[in-house]
C-alpha cells in the first residue's frame, strides 16, 4: 500500500489575502439548522394554503373568460387572473424564506401578502358584479386567509426571527 503525503503548507501569505472576506446574502438564511418558532412555522404553513386559495380565484377568471360569460368585464378578468396567480406565486415561493430567517425576502413577502389581500378584494367585487358565487367564495376565503398571513408576518415573533437589526449583536454575545 502506498503512503498518502499531503502537501506541504505555506507559511507566506496568498495573493489576495488582503481583501475583506465576501459579505453575507441577503437572501441567505441566518438560522441554519436553529428549529424556528412555532408562530413562524404556523406562518409558513398559511402562506402555503393561501396559494392554492388565490389560484382558485384565478381559474374561476379564466373559466368566466374561457365561458365568454362576461364579455363587457374581460379586461378586469384577465388582470384578476394574472394578479393571483402572481400573488399566489409569491406566496408560495416566499414562505421558506421567511422560515430561514432571509430579512429582504422576509419584507418581500409581506408585500406579497398584501398584494395577496388587494387581489382578494378585487376577487369580491368582480364577483359582486358579475353575480358569481364561486368567485364570491374564492375571494372570501383568499381575503380571511391573506388578511391572517398579514396579521402573521406583522408579527413580533416574526420580527424577531427575521429582523436583523441588533440581532448580529446578539448572536455574537
Amino acid at each position: 500500500m502506498q503512503d498518502t503525503v499531503s502537501s506541504p503548507t505555506s507559511a507566506a501569505p496568498r495573493p489576495f489575502s488582503v481583501l475583506p472576506p465576501p459579505v453575507r446574502s441577503l437572501t441567505a438564511g441566518r438560522r441554519l439548522g436553529v428549529q424556528p418558532p412555532q408562530d413562524v412555522r404556523h406562518t409558513c404553513t398559511l402562506m402555503f394554503v393561501a396559494a392554492p386559495v388565490l389560484a382558485l380565484a384565478s381559474v374561476r377568471a379564466g373559466w368566466i373568460l374561457y365561458e365568454s360569460a362576461a364579455p363587457g368585464a374581460a379586461v378586469e378578468l384577465w388582470v384578476l387572473l394574472v394578479a393571483a396567480v402572481l400573488a399566489a406565486g409569491a406566496l408560495a415561493g416566499l414562505a421558506m424564506p421567511v422560515r430561514r430567517a432571509a430579512s429582504i425576502l422576509w419584507r418581500w413577502a409581506q408585500g406579497g401578502a398584501v398584494a395577496a389581500l388587494a387581489v382578494s378584494v378585487g376577487a369580491l367585487y368582480l364577483a359582486a358584479r358579475l353575480a358569481d358565487t364561486l368567485m364570491l367564495a374564492a375571494g372570501l376565503a383568499g381575503a380571511l386567509l391573506a388578511i391572517m398571513v398579514n396579521i402573521a408576518l406583522w408579527s413580533t415573533a416574526l420580527i424577531a426571527w427575521c429582523d436583523t437589526d441588533g440581532s448580529e449583536e446578539a448572536d455574537r454575545a
